[in-house]
């Protein structure tokens, strides 16, 4: 059966249509038009019309941590604070509480986080999961995306075990709606033989990557000198201190390319430190950036390069990392944040686009979501319009007012998503 959705506004690609319609049969969008025109290609299809509302692509979310969706009362129960703090008591800290509390309470973490993405108009996401069994949670969720199964470790014998179960469940190649692929979580965490295994499995088999990688002055201080507070309290701290390095003097996507990790496929997160030479790399391997500004914010670690990476042409998107360092799991919050952040870097459709287009390419879903057009999935967000606004004024609008905005509903495949 046929439906043509129709509202106030729809965005298709970058064309703002007034009194637009879509026309959807079977998850898939078959025309997008005005209303008139689309009627006429299908007059005998049901008509939604969700009236004074904007239809917008749903959102990609392409770094999460689903696990931690709970971070703030596990936080609580050990006697840890959630507060903002540097970068590196906030990783002892994340130790604490995740040593605190039972692998098996991840599950409902994930199941929340679900839900507070789908709330928040989302419908894919980029997910790194250490719990491997929490894979479970994700097989009846109209959600869809990427799990990258994260790593890492420096002992060889316990990283080669983690590496065989790894590998048990990289072979099942997806569970519900989502691909498995790696995820080397950084390169101070992780046996650089290990890493370039890694690397070198996902090269192999055509898997998607993720890495945490440029993400604060510790870490370039530890790849460069191998000092600062990574080496110094970070390795201490967990009794690794007979695993640290002899200086590299390398700069972290240097290091990167030294292990082979540094390919199209691969999804670097964050990149605040990044520096010209490195980002001139990142354009040549066609390798996608996602920032994270709130969590950088939160974090202290700084703001990314964002004029200097979007001249590059780099291939930017937007994710929320977890509620470990951010307030929420909502693109509209991350996208009202990044407007006053990154200025006049990018104009409101280029900042939209990093939660929609940029997040589809970087998770290498631009066939199936990020744009409302003919062979894409029918999924969007209908988002109420409380005033008027002039067409040309709408998602400047609807952005520097997101804080907190969520949708009236979330269509997937064209079918609305029931929140409970």
């Amino acid at each position: 059966m046929a439906n043509i959705h129709t509202a106030q506004y729809l965005l298709s690609s970058n064309a703002l249509l007034e009194a637009g319609a879509l026309l959807e049969e079977q998850g898939r969008i078959l025309e997008v038009g005005p209303i008139a025109q689309v009627k006429r290609s299908a007059p005998a299809a049901t008509v939604i019309d969700h009236g004074d509302a904007a239809l917008l692509p749903a959102f990609v979310n392409a770094h999460t941590h689903l696990e931690l969706s709970h971070y703030p009362e596990w936080a609580s129960a050990a006697g840890v604070g959630s507060e903002p703090c540097r970068f590196v008591d906030w990783i002892l800290r994340l130790i604490v509480v995740k040593r605190s509390n039972p692998v098996a309470t991840m599950d409902a973490a994930i199941k929340t986080g679900i839900r507070m993405c789908l709330e928040s108009g989302t419908a894919a996401v980029g997910d790194i999961l250490s719990w491997y069994d929490g894979r479970s949670a994700f097989t009846d969720t109209p959600l869809l995306g990427r799990i990258f199964l994260e790593s890492l470790g420096q002992d060889v014998a316990l990283t080669q075990q983690q590496f065989k179960k790894l590998n048990r469940v990289l072979k099942e190649q997806r569970i519900g709606n989502f691909e498995f692929g790696l995820s080397p979580h950084s390169p101070y965490t992780i046996r650089p033989q290990y890493m370039t295994q890694l690397f070198e499995h996902a090269r192999k088999n055509q898997l998607r990557s993720a890495i945490h990688i440029a993400e604060s002055p510790a870490e370039v201080d530890f790849l460069d000198g191998a000092d600062g507070e990574l080496a110094e309290h970070f390795y201490n701290a967990i009794n690794w201190h007979q695993h640290r390095p002899k200086a590299r003097h390398m700069r972290p996507i240097e290091y990167l390319a030294e292990r082979g990790g540094l390919f199209k496929d691969q999804l670097l997160v964050h990149g605040v430190q990044l520096e010209g030479p490195e980002i001139d790399l990142i354009a040549e391997a066609g390798a996608p950036l996602v920032l994270c500004p709130r969590s950088n914010a939160r974090l202290q670690v700084g703001t990314a390069p964002v004029a200097r990476l979007k001249k590059a042409g780099i291939k930017l998107a937007l994710g929320t990392d977890s509620l470990a360092s951010n307030s929420s799991l909502s693109l509209w919050d991350e996208l009202a944040f990044a407007a006053q952040t990154y200025g006049d870097t990018f104009s409101a459709q280029e900042l939209f686009a990093l939660a929609t287009t940029g997040g589809a390419t970087a998770l290498g879903l631009q066939h199936e979501l990020g744009e409302l057009t003919p062979g894409l999935r029918a999924s969007f967000q209908v988002v109420p319009l409380k005033k008027q606004i002039k067409p040309q004024e709408l998602l400047e609008t609807l952005i520097n007012a997101g804080e907190g905005r969520m949708p009236e509903s979330l269509v997937l495949d064209g079918q609305v998503v029931n929140f409970d």
